[in-house]
């Protein structure tokens, strides 16, 4: 298929969107128990560096989605399906066109004792790396099991196993990767406005060139009132990697992690929300990376249908492997990054809005490849149905 094709099959629906304001599912079966949702964007904008590097060149980029959406609320098992491709057009850069697939289905239990999820997904994807420098190609396969179990009034458990598997298109230049996580909670009501928590996670990473890593994190949060008037979640610990038949690395490598989200309800119209992250992960080269960023987002519902939001956050990324860096054979990479957003948000009716948004990024790095700026300009209709 075409990519104008494809165009303006998304584009019929947007139209379809816009024409039928009393349209509430396309199917509605079951007594309303079953719906069917076809969802549809189209979005034109520019990239002024689409391989996240030095002296990279940048492109305009037609891009859009379409997918259908089925949802099932009856008896103690509900059901969520999805099924779409994601496409793309680059005006510079035709090597990079693409037509990608998604798939995604979700099993959930809401009610009795225990509570919980089944997910499994698999993907297409087209993406700029900002770790590696370039564009990478790959299929994306996940499967995750989710629970939640009241002990008694105030203790509950929860925890969850996940899989990831990622296949690159380039093997030469990526290296695949499988990864699996457990996690185990334990949470506590302290009373009214505050729950405390206290996570145990292991992670398994193994990469197809035969090196792998164990990580193991403790951590203890809470969720609820943060603090002040920011509600939310937040988690502070300690993890360790140990990696394996890696030889660029000295050793076990530990240090703090974190994950947070918290939002504070300054008035009725606006709203301001705050993010910490510090992590282990793995780049599609087989490097470790412990990254730490934080970033604050301010939205503004200006009217019943028109919103702006406006987001900035800065982080480091310290890659542990050691590598060439300049003249220092035993150097590692460090980037430090800023970046800032602006978007604008319309509500045309509840089947069709629009957005524009503008994305600044810059990377500060100790390789000169990675020390570049970036500018992202996009414009984007949403169709829901």
């Amino acid at each position: 298929m075409k990519f104008r094709s494809r165009l303006l099959t998304a584009a019929a629906v947007l139209s379809i969107g816009a024409s039928a304001p009393g349209l509430r599912a396309l199917v509605s079966l079951e007594d309303g128990k079953d719906h069917d949702y076809i969802d549809s964007t189209l979005q034109i904008g520019y990239d002024s560096n689409l391989f996240a590097r030095a002296q990279s060149g940048g492109s305009m980029i037609y891009s859009g989605t379409l997918g259908t959406e089925f949802t099932r609320r009856a008896g103690w098992i509900g059901v969520n399906a999805t099924a779409g491709i994601s496409f793309a057009e680059y005006g510079s850069y035709r090597s990079q066109d693409y037509v990608d697939p998604k798939l995604t289905a979700e099993l959930t239990k809401q009610s009795g004792r225990t509570t919980g999820s089944l997910t499994v997904s698999v993907q297409k994807e087209n993406r700029t790396d900002i770790d590696t420098n370039t564009r990478d190609v790959s299929w994306n396969y996940e499967a995750g099991l989710n629970f939640q179990y009241p002990v008694i009034e105030r203790y509950s458990i929860s925890g969850g196993l996940d899989y990831a598997r990622t296949d690159y298109q380039d093997r030469a230049l990526f290296t695949n990767l499988q990864t699996y996580t457990g996690n185990l909670y334990l949470y506590y009501v302290l009373n009214e406005q505050r729950d405390l928590f206290i996570d145990y996670r292991e992670r398994y990473v193994d990469e197809a060139n035969g090196q792998y890593d164990i990580d193991e994190a403790l951590s203890a949060g809470v969720s609820g009132r943060v603090y002040g008037p920011f509600n939310g979640s937040l988690q502070v610990g300690y993890q360790v990697r140990s990696p394996y038949n890696t030889p660029n690395i000295n050793g076990t490598y530990g240090n703090l992690t974190s994950t947070g989200t918290a939002a504070w309800n300054i008035s009725r119209r606006m709203t301001l929300t705050a993010n910490v992250s510090k992590d282990l992960s793995n780049t599609a080269q087989a490097q470790s990376v412990d990254s730490t960023s934080g970033g604050l987002t301010f939205q503004d519902s200006l009217t019943a249908k028109a919103s702006v939001t406006f987001d900035t956050s800065v982080g480091q990324n310290k890659f542990l492997n050691l590598q060439t860096v300049g003249l220092d054979p035993n150097a590692r990479r460090i980037d430090t990054f800023f970046e800032f957003g602006a978007a604008y948000f319309y509500t045309i009716n509840q089947h069709l809005k629009f957005d524009l948004n503008y994305t600044y990024y810059r990377n500060w790095s100790s390789l000169s490849i990675a020390d570049f700026p970036r500018e992202q300009v996009n414009l984007e209709i949403k169709s829901h149905w």
